[in-house]
C-alpha cells in the first residue's frame, strides 16, 4: 500500500505523528515501516482496525509544502524494539535501548501515580522527584488529579482527611521500535475508600531524537458512581508537572508560553496553547514543555504554573466547575516534550506545530 504524506505549512523534523486513516493493512503486532522512495525507512505502528485504524510513525524530514509518496510495509519482527514498557511490580519500567528511561508509579504507599522522573539525554533529573522535600511533597515528577472531585481533595495530601488514587489495572503495553505504551486504568475515591470517578489515561513514550523525549497522554475521567463535579480550584489539572529545584525561576529556569509570557508573573492564569519550564540541571540546559490539544474544552488553557517549579493546566479556577452526569466522561489530550537546550533550541513552537497542525495522509491512487 502507498501513502501520500503533506507537511503542510509547517517544516518536520523528527514529528511525532498519528493519523487515522480506514482499513489499513493488519500486520504482525501492528508494527510497520514507512518506506520513502530513497533512504531509510521510518518505523511505524498500527493501532486498531476498520474505521478507526490509526498509523502512528516519525517523519525525520519534510519541508513546508511538500508532500512524499512512502511505501507501508510490514516491519522485521527480527528487530529488537528500541522503546519498551514492561509490567513490574512497582508498575510499568519504560527502557530505551535496555536503560531506565522512566517509570509510572503504582505503590499504594503513595496517595496517587506518578510517572517520573523525567531526565535529559545525559540522565540529568528535569523533573522532581524527592521524597523527603518538605514544600509541596505531593508534587511528585508528572501526574493526573484534582482537588476538588465532589468537594474531595486528590491534588494535595495534608495530615487530615484526603482522596486517593488507586490504580487498577494497567493493559495495552507495546514496545517497538518507535514508541512505548500502555493504558492506566485508577479509581480516584474519597479517605474512607468510596468511589468518585474512574480514570483511564493513556500514555505514549516517544524518543524521536536523542535531544527530545516526548509522552502523548489520553486522560478519560468517567462519572462511573454517580454524579461528578469536579471544581472551580487552583490545585488541578488534570495534568501537572513539578520541574527539579535547580530549574526554578529563583534558581537557573525561565518560564514562557505560546504568547510571548514569561515567568509566573506573565504566565500563571494566563491562557496559550503551550508553556515551556527550561532551566540547567548538572550545568546543561533542559526542560519540560506541556502542549495543550486544540480538541481540548476551553482550548486555549489556562495555566497554573508557578515560578517555585510547579507547571499544570487549569481551565477550572478561571473557566468554572466541570458537572458530569452518571456514566458521562470527559476527555483531555496533552503531549509532553522533555528536551535539552532552552525553548528556542528546542524549538518548542515547532513542536506544538506538529502536534496541533500535524502532517496528514492518504492513500496515493492506484497505479
Amino acid at each position: 500500500m502507498k501513502l501520500i504524506l503533506h507537511a503542510g505549512q509547517h517544516p518536520r523534523r523528527n514529528a511525532v505523528c498519528a493519523v487515522r486513516l480506514p482499513n489499513l493493512p493488519v500486520f504482525a503486532e501492528g508494527r510497520a515501516k514507512l518506506v520513502p522512495p530513497s533512504g531509510p525507512a521510518m518505523p511505524a505502528v498500527i493501532r486498531g482496525e476498520g474505521e478507526s485504524t490509526e498509523l502512528i510513525f516519525i517523519l525525520d524530514w519534510l519541508g513546508a509544502g511538500e508532500s512524499i509518496v512512502c511505501s507501508l510495509e510490514p516491519a522485521d519482527l527480527s528487530e529488537a524494539p528500541v522503546l519498551c514498557a514492561e509490567l513490574t511490580e512497582r508498575g510499568v519500567c519504560i527502557t530505551k535501548n535496555g536503560d531506565f528511561l522512566t517509570e509510572y508509579y503504582t505503590g499504594t504507599d503513595l496517595a496517587k501515580p506518578y510517572l517520573g522522573p523525567l531526565c535529559d539525554r545525559y540522565g540529568a533529573q528535569v523533573t522532581r522527584l524527592d521524597f523527603a522535600a518538605k514544600e509541596h511533597p505531593h508534587h511528585r515528577s508528572l501526574w493526573i488529579s484534582h482537588g476538588s472531585v465532589n468537594g474531595v481533595d486528590t491534588w494535595n495530601e495534608p495530615a487530615g482527611p484526603h482522596g486517593f488514587i488507586r490504580n487498577r489495572a494497567v493493559r495495552d503495553c507495546v514496545s517497538s521500535r518507535l514508541m512505548a505504551a500502555f493504558t492506566a486504568d485508577n479509581v480516584w475515591t474519597d479517605h474512607g475508600g468510596k468511589p468518585l470517578l474512574d480514570e483511564s489515561t493513556a500514555y505514549r513514550i516517544y524518543a524521536p531524537e536523542p535531544a527530545k523525549t516526548v509522552i502523548d497522554l489520553a486522560i478519560r475521567l468517567t462519572a462511573a458512581y454517580g454524579p461528578v463535579t469536579l471544581g472551580a480550584t487552583k490545585e488541578a489539572g488534570p495534568l501537572a508537572v513539578r520541574m527539579a529545584d535547580s530549574l526554578r525561576v529563583s534558581e537557573t529556569g525561565t518560564m514562557k508560553n505560546g504568547v510571548g509570557g514569561i515567568n509566573e508573573g506573565e504566565i500563571w492564569m494566563h491562557r496559550a496553547p503551550w508553556v515551556d519550564y527550561a532551566g540547567l540541571s548538572d550545568g546543561r540546559a533542559c526542560g519540560v514543555a506541556v502542549l495543550d490539544n486544540p480538541a481540548n474544552e476551553g482550548f486555549p488553557s489556562y495555566w497554573h504554573a508557578r515560578n517555585y517549579g510547579l507547571l499544570a493546566v487549569n481551565n477550572f479556577y478561571r473557566g468554572g466547575e466541570k458537572q458530569l452526569a452518571p456514566g458521562e466522561t470527559a476527555s483531555f489530550a496533552y503531549r509532553v516534550v522533555v528536551h535539552s537546550g532552552d525553548t528556542e533550541a528546542a524549538d518548542i513552537q515547532a513542536a506544538y506545530n506538529d502536534y496541533a497542525h500535524g502532517v496528514t495522509v492518504e492513500p496515493a491512487p492506484a497505479e
